[in-house]
């Protein structure tokens, strides 16, 4: 955990580097940018890595009952939005669009003692608090719902409205999570997936194919060199990362 002190300085860098906090975010203007307040100070997570060109349009990360609130400030790869709050330990890469209403799960019950009641792990709830014993209460040091392992969200994935994603899985780069959908597991690279629960529906391509693309690391590369001609062949994408005609991108970031 740590402490983040919003600045003038850091809401004009925000802005310089098209880290949008609001859709088409306009300059700073009397101290406000998108949802960021000069001198406001977040508490957050953990480290933070945002890159470039990239948009956090939802604000502050509301949870579920029993889960940590957090900044709204999360790791985001260039060319990455989200219209859904994120909590700042998620991971989110490169060239991802993330639409409205994004759930994590990210508060449990305990499934290994003789109750899942919050009777063994919410001790200041007042429906318990008159009969909690020591031994209940030093149980509940150990049950800390702030350890979820939020979502690990690769690269060039498309998360549909309305998306809950189960904590400690990850989706893979490429992938297409359909609306309305429960994700409960890992899904692979290049997978559309859909339902309650989720399910593999079929694949963006064939196996071959999706070995070269992740192999290629396109996402890698100055989108200006790898989309220069016929941005929309497959094939050409992948001759010009083969070629090495092209340097891999140094992207600008800042880490908070």
């Amino acid at each position: 955990m740590g402490q983040l002190s919003i600045t003038k300085e850091l809401l004009e860098q925000f802005h310089d580097m098209k880290i949008l906090l609001k859709y088409n975010s306009v300059a700073p203007n009397a101290g406000k940018y998108g949802w960021l307040t000069e001198g406001q100070v977040l508490s957050l997570g953990g480290k933070i890595t945002i890159e470039q060109n990239s948009g956090l349009f939802g604000g502050p990360y509301k949870p579920m009952i029993g889960g940590r609130k957090s900044s709204g400030l999360a790791s985001m790869g260039a060319f990455s939005y989200s219209y859904s709050a994120l909590p700042d330990r998620s991971t989110i890469g490169r060239y991802c669009s993330i639409s409205s209403g994004l759930r994590f799960i990210d508060s449990s019950h305990p499934l290994e003692t003789v109750t899942t009641s919050a009777f063994l792990f919410r001790p200041k709830n007042h429906l318990f608090s008159s009969y909690q014993t020591d031994g209940v209460r030093d149980y509940a040091k150990q049950y800390v719902a702030y350890s979820t392992a939020y979502p690990q969200i690769g690269h060039d994935v498309w998360i549909g409205s309305n998306v809950t994603l189960s904590s400690n899985i990850s989706i893979g780069t490429g992938a297409v999570v359909a609306a309305n959908s429960t994700v409960t597991k890992n899904v692979p690279p290049y997978a559309i997936v859909g339902g309650n629960p989720a399910k593999v529906i079929k694949y963006r391509f064939d196996d071959a194919t999706i070995q070269e693309l992740l192999a290629s690391e396109w996402w890698e590369y100055d989108p200006r060199d790898i989309f220069s001609h016929h941005p929309g062949d497959i094939s050409e994408i992948l001759k010009a990362t083969k070629s090495r005609a092209h340097e891999k991108f140094s992207f600008d970031k800042i880490e908070l």
